[in-house]
């Protein structure tokens, strides 16, 4: 199999960790299908202030060795790469620190941008780190912040869960879920969550309410928003799930058996378009899958 290097690039950052490592085998997974490079990003420790030679010296040396290393991570991690997948182009490269920004330089021209939820160092699993926080409000280009089976991380026949609400990051979702489980050959379930009696009254208020035709109009939402895009993959096997309550809590009683979970970033001003809403968060901290976030591009 080979490449095409007219492709953009599948971008997977890489810091020496087993969750980074099985994220870029994720990526490179990807890459393959989409016949497309993969390139594997590390980063060096940012560079600090020293106002003696000696210290300059010692800086330099560290410096030197850390290059070093990042290399050999880089080797190790193409060489599973390319296990995986023979014949894929890989390239890596290592730039300047913070990682946040090697990465998002690296994202200016890549389809899909992958890291790890969790990096080296004594990290919490339910904690994410500032590099992916970063880049995952920053990023021009969808980023997947993959967790999972550090053993078996490729990509398989599970279902990919799409968050829907008929707003125009939804619809980018949608867009990229549709194209993914074309790519990876999974079937999609797309999901409409609507807020019920908490929202729309409880007891004597909640009795005038025409459930019916609410339900009617969520369905509609749901529907409006894969109109044409079922026609655009007739290959893809799609599922409409409506479901009551708060979209995140929904969204994650749907991943336990899913291998992908999509939703949109969120963007309401000049403010707020940079910054993952509420949802998109709430999944980055607690999907047990990968969680692709979407902008719209």
């Amino acid at each position: 199999m080979s490449t095409s290097s007219t492709r953009k690039a599948v971008v997977a950052g890489v810091d020496g960790s087993e969750t980074a490592a099985a994220a870029a085998r994720w990526a490179g997974a990807l890459a393959a299908r989409l016949e497309a490079p993969l390139h594997l990003v590390h980063s060096l420790p940012s560079e600090g202030i020293f106002y003696s030679e000696a210290a300059v010296l010692i800086q330099s040396q560290m410096v030197e060795q850390l290059e070093k290393d990042g290399k050999q991570v880089l080797s190790n991690v193409a060489d599973l790469v390319r296990a995986d997948n023979p014949g894929l182009e890989v390239q890596s490269f290592i730039g300047p620190g913070p990682a946040a920004t090697s990465l998002l330089e690296a994202a200016d021209d890549a389809s899909v941008l992958v890291l790890g939820a969790t990096g080296a160092g004594k990290v919490e699993n339910f904690l994410l780190g500032s590099t992916v926080v970063r880049v995952s409000n920053h990023a021009p280009c969808p980023v997947v912040v993959w967790r999972g089976d550090t053993v078996n991380p490729l990509p398989d026949d599970k279902p990919i869960v799409v968050g829907v609400d008929g707003s125009e990051l939804s619809a980018a979702a949608v867009d990229y879920a549709f194209q993914y489980a074309q790519t990876l050959g999974a079937p999609l379930v797309a999901l409409h969550s609507w807020i019920g009696d908490a929202a729309l009254g409880v007891g004597a208020t909640a009795a005038l309410v025409d459930w019916d035709a609410v339900a009617e109009s969520e369905s509609a939402v749901l529907a409006e928003s894969l109109a044409g895009l079922q026609d655009n993959y007739p290959d893809v096997e799609v599922r409409r799930v409506i479901d009551r309550g708060p979209a995140s809590k929904v969204l994650l009683s749907h991943l336990k058996d899913a291998q992908l979970a999509v939703v949109g970033s969120h963007g309401r001003g000049q403010f707020a378009a940079a910054l993952l809403g509420s949802t998109s968060q709430n999944l980055l901290h607690n999907a047990p899958c990968p969680v692709l976030v979407a902008r719209r591009p």
